[in-house]
């Protein structure tokens, strides 16, 4: 109908809900006198609103959206394989940098927009490294508990559990204690995660439970899932344990080297 061969597709489907919603927000605000104002919300602004996205949808986002889904979907069905596992390593890292925040969101919505196109392995990655940051540092802390404090150890049951059912969110605590170590961590084993999940070919037909979905049919080759997420997981610890020992090292060091310059101070006085 859109003169594409995908039409508008997620992509549209959410730009123009956003449209909608943000022009009857503004719309509400109209003052139309004391004869007109009782049929705004019933009325006019549903009239109006129809009208005026029901022509820009056909005329202009509608073509606008579906070119940029018809490109999206002929990049990734031309995409060289090395290209390909570059695009993974990105999106995989982009998931587990900001663990749920908008580099997060972007990189999920790339992933989900594809669904309804019958494009299921790169959402795959989603299901893969969605997991993988409060996993790895809640096992963490079991393995090396001498890099956490008391909160975080208390907290990594938790994290293992809500991690494992795709909530990036229980990292967060863990990297606002030690960013630049954790989210290194994080970054670096997610974008490999991603490359192992495109390179094996999992795909992930919809939104799930996590490490749970291969048992109810939404991810496969469940062999290939779970061994490509058990190597993100591996390295994610190995490279949290690694860093944060190195992290900790040099900061327990500036704290000599500061209270030496205090007390050099203190004597020269």
């Amino acid at each position: 109908m859109l003169g594409t061969q995908s039409g508008a597709g997620f992509l549209g489907a959410v730009v123009l809900g956003l449209g909608v919603g943000y022009f009857v927000k503004y719309f509400r605000k109209v003052k139309l006198g004391k004869a007109l104002q009782p049929l705004l919300g019933s009325m006019i602004i549903p009239f109006v609103t129809l009208f005026v996205f029901g022509i820009l949808t056909y005329y202009v986002l509608g073509p606008l959206m579906g070119g940029m889904m018809d490109g999206m979907l002929h990049f990734l069905n031309t995409i060289p394989p090395s290209m390909k596992f570059g695009a993974a390593f990105l999106v995989g890292a982009m998931l587990a940098f900001d663990m749920g925040g908008p580099i997060n969101k972007t990189a999920w919505f790339f992933c989900f927009a594809l669904l309804d196109k019958g494009i299921y392995d790169w959402y795959a990655i989603v299901g893969v490294v969605a997991l993988m940051p409060p996993m790895a540092a809640g096992i963490s802390t079991f393995i090396a508990p001498r890099l956490f404090t008391k909160q975080e150890k208390g907290a990594a049951i938790s994290s293992i559990i809500v991690g494992a059912t795709v909530a990036t969110e229980p990292a967060i605590p863990y990297a606002l204690a030690a960013p630049l170590p954790m989210i290194t961590a994080n970054t670096i084993s997610g974008g490999i995660a991603g490359v192992l999940t495109i390179m094996f070919g999992v795909e992930r037909l919809a939104p799930g439970i996590g490490i749970f979905d291969p048992l109810i049919g939404l991810m496969s080759p469940w062999y290939w899932f779970y061994l490509a997420l058990f190597i993100g997981l591996a390295l994610n610890i190995f490279l949290i344990i690694t860093l944060k020992s190195i992290w900790a090292k040099r900061k327990e060091a500036k704290l000599k080297d500061e209270e030496r310059l205090t007390e050099t101070t203190g004597d020269s006085i």
